[in-house]
């Protein structure tokens, strides 16, 4: 599972298919709803907005998207909708081709997100923040979509652009802290995932579990509990990483790391 993000104040520079390419943000792309201008960086949670890169016909853009795909068929109002799509911030890849609510997206609007990190919860109440040792971003794989309302009241603002982040069974070092882990790119799949046209079994062949030897967890504060935190604090080492050969210790002490310094 993947319901925590945090993202970089500036999208680092990337190379795709041998190109070097710097996307920064576009605050004039926050256009969808009024709260998509708003700029959470850390603790970044489901209805919240996120940077997502998307393939245009003229390259690469950034647009500010919902965490949780609304599909274009929803019926209702934006309140509606909005209610009713509170659990779609991620989609199963061994069920992402079936689902109605993903299928659509699968095939024809695919993205990235790019994340400096995660966070999970191994016993649903001690917070572990998931990043690359070596600072390196993490280009998640994610679908999108359009809605648009026709409702009266909605008229000012009628579109919603949201996404989902994509999650497959966990890798090696995933495994001690969820049964699922979000799909991690890298190299040539990362334009692979964003081709248009990409054919279903090419799409199958890059659903698989990150096995990655940067991979890094530690323990953060309980603030990170709270979908309101969303200062770097969440971000704060309050153990040492987690060995690939240890799983998470049950129920340490909070203060146990800040304890040696």
């Amino acid at each position: 599972m993947c319901g925590r993000l945090n993202q970089y104040a500036r999208i680092p520079s990337f190379r795709v298919a041998g190109l070097a390419l710097e996307i920064k943000r576009h605050l004039a792309k926050a256009r969808e709803d009024k709260r998509s201008r708003i700029y959470i960086l850390n603790n970044i949670c489901p209805t919240d907005y996120a940077d997502v890169v998307i393939q245009e016909e003229d390259g690469l853009a950034v647009e500010r998207m919902r965490f949780g795909l609304i599909p274009n068929w929803a019926r209702g109002s934006k309140a509606e909708v909005s209610k009713k799509f509170t659990r779609t911030f991620n989609a199963r890849s061994d069920s992402i081709f079936e689902l109605g609510s993903y299928r659509q997206a699968i095939r024809k609007r695919r993205c990235i997100v790019p994340a400096r990190g995660w966070h999970e919860w191994p016993d649903r109440t001690t917070p572990y923040y998931i990043h690359r040792s070596d600072d390196q971003p993490l280009w998640l794989a994610g679908i999108w979509d359009v809605w648009e309302s026709n409702a009266a009241d909605d008229q000012e603002e009628p579109v919603i652009t949201s996404m989902s982040v994509v999650t497959t069974p966990p890798g090696t070092y995933m495994s001690k802290f969820h049964d699922r882990s979000p799909l991690v790119l890298e190299g040539d799949a990362i334009s692979n995932w964003l081709k248009p046209n990409l054919q279903e079994s090419d799409l199958r062949t890059l659903l698989e579990p990150y096995e990655c030897p940067h991979l890094e967890a530690y323990r953060v504060s309980t603030s990170a509990n709270s979908a309101k935190n969303k200062t770097e604090e969440v971000l704060h080492p309050i153990s040492p990483p987690v060995p690939w050969g240890d799983a998470p210790p049950e129920e340490p002490p909070e203060n146990e790391y800040l304890k040696l310094f």
